[in-house]
C-alpha cells in the first residue's frame, strides 16, 4: 500500500471544506464560466433545506435540568444513555436552545416535585 504524501488531499476532503467565493469566481470566469448563471443556480438549489436541530426529548430534557442543578457530566451521561461526551453536548445544545426558544415553559425541579410528593 502506497503512503499517502503529506499536504495531499482527497476529492472528498477538499469537496467538505468552506471555499472562498472571491477565489471560486475568479476560476469560474478563467474557465469561461458566468459567475453570475452560477450565483443563480446556486441559489434556486433547493435540494437540501437549511439545518434545524431535532427537537430535545423528554428524556434530554430531564437530563439536562438535573445537569444544570447538580453539575455533574458524567451523571447526565449515564442518564442519556451514552459513554460520548460529543452525544452529551449535542443534547445539552439542543436542549438549552429549545428552551430559548420558548420550547419548555416551565423548569420542573426534582427537588420541588419531592417536596410536594
Amino acid at each position: 500500500m502506497a503512503a499517502r504524501k503529506s499536504g495531499q488531499k482527497s476529492a472528498d476532503e477538499f469537496w467538505s471544506k468552506v471555499l472562498s467565493a472571491p477565489k471560486v469566481k475568479r476560476i469560474l470566469e478563467r474557465r469561461g464560466f458566468s459567475a453570475e448563471a452560477f450565483r443563480k443556480d446556486y441559489e434556486a438549489d433547493t435540494s437540501r433545506g437549511p439545518r434545524s436541530p431535532k427537537k430535545p426529548t423528554r428524556t434530554e430534557i430531564d437530563a439536562v435540568e438535573a445537569f444544570q442543578e447538580s453539575g455533574d457530566f458524567e451523571a447526565m451521561k449515564s442518564a442519556l444513555g451514552t459513554g460520548s461526551s460529543a452525544v452529551a453536548n449535542s443534547a445539552l445544545r439542543r436542549v438549552l436552545q429549545f428552551k430559548a426558544q420558548g420550547g419548555v415553559k416551565t423548569i420542573r425541579r426534582r427537588s420541588a416535585e419531592r417536596a410536594t410528593s
